[in-house]
């Protein structure tokens, strides 16, 4: 499981977890097309009864494995045995999504995509489209997040003292994989994440939830492709900053392109403004000399923070060393 040495029953869950997920995705899929009619809403009204249907039996199959497994597991990594106070109810979860509410009415929600569809001028079979990418995402979600609340609910039977340890369920995106072994009460995921929890007292050296030890066990292309770009992954491999490669693309249209200098730059953002870690380097190392607003909310520097795949582009044509420039940029820190 790319690295992380856990334990049997934790790759089982993980796999089934995913399996569940694209079977219900493609009976979704199914549902859709049977129900296809020229109105998206009478096709939701058809559709979304079946579909609700099919996500709380998934929900089931998900608390029950949840609630039949996490304690076997605690007691791998506590290396101890647990009396759980109570058992709890498999089908209080069916029908409800992670905020606690109607999975129907979440579904139903589909609707607006559509709308933004039809009013940007695409076809009637786009927003089909859009609308059955969205009930899948939906469902998906909702799964996942269901057996993230069962195995808690049956942690917390087992013992109060336990923490939510967050392990990845490769393939990840660079979002979840720097969050890797962080164990907080919230759990942040994006649509369709499916990481998991593990509950122990403390947290197991040989569950490896480090992102570092997950990303050293990656080809090439795999690190390029959950990086965003092989010149992340060489800058990652020069000693750049994971959490600094990640993050510069957190805010949508955070990294650009642009003509610089006469030449075509990639750039982002992130980092840029006084707090930023990138910025008061840039003015030490003189790639940028002050402070300045150039328009929205933030005061920033008066020079571009190049991605890395500029840097190696400019290093390569001017024989600088890659690595000064990378930690000049804030990469490497």
């Amino acid at each position: 499981m790319y690295g992380q040495t856990l334990t049997p029953l934790q790759r089982r869950q993980g796999r089934e977890l995913r399996r569940r997920s694209n079977r219900l995705a493609t009976q979704i899929a199914r549902i859709w097309r049977r129900s296809d009619t020229t109105s998206i809403d009478e096709m939701l009204r058809t559709a979304v009864p079946q579909i609700v249907a099919a996500v709380r039996a998934v929900q089931m199959m998900t608390v029950e494995d949840a609630l039949a497994l996490t304690q076997p597991i605690m007691e791998r990594f506590d290396d101890t045995s647990y009396a759980p106070a109570y058992v709890a109810d498999v089908r209080a979860w069916a029908g409800w999504n992670g905020n606690g509410q109607p999975v129907g009415a979440m579904l139903m929600e589909s609707r607006a995509h559509a709308t933004r569809a039809l009013d940007m001028g695409l076809s009637l079979d786009v927003a089909k489209a859009r609308v059955r990418s969205n009930l899948v995402t939906i469902a998906r979600t909702c799964v996942a997040d269901t057996q993230r609340s069962a195995s808690m609910v049956a942690a917390k039977a087992c013992s109060t003292q336990s923490l939510p340890i967050r392990v990845l369920n490769p393939p990840s995106c660079a979002r979840c994989v720097i969050l890797a072994g962080t164990s907080s009460g919230g759990f942040e995921r994006h649509p369709n994440c499916d990481c998991t929890f593990i509950w122990a007292k403390d947290a197991p050296d040989e569950a490896y939830t480090s992102p570092d030890l997950y990303l050293e066990t990656l080809s090439d292309d795999e690190l390029a492709r959950v990086l965003g770009s092989k010149a992340n992954a060489r800058a990652y491999k020069d000693g750049a900053d994971l959490n600094q490669l990640v993050n510069a693309y957190r805010r949508k249209g955070s990294v650009q392109s642009a003509q610089w200098g006469g030449r075509r730059i990639k750039y982002t953002l992130e980092g840029t403004t006084r707090r930023g870690a990138a910025s008061s380097r840039m003015i030490a190392s003189g790639y940028a000399n002050d402070y300045t607003k150039l328009g929205g909310r933030y005061t920033r520097v008066d020079r571009p923070r190049l991605m890395p795949e500029t840097i190696y582009e400019s290093c390569a044509r001017t024989g600088r060393d890659p690595r000064a420039m990378l930690a000049a940029y804030g990469w490497i820190l």
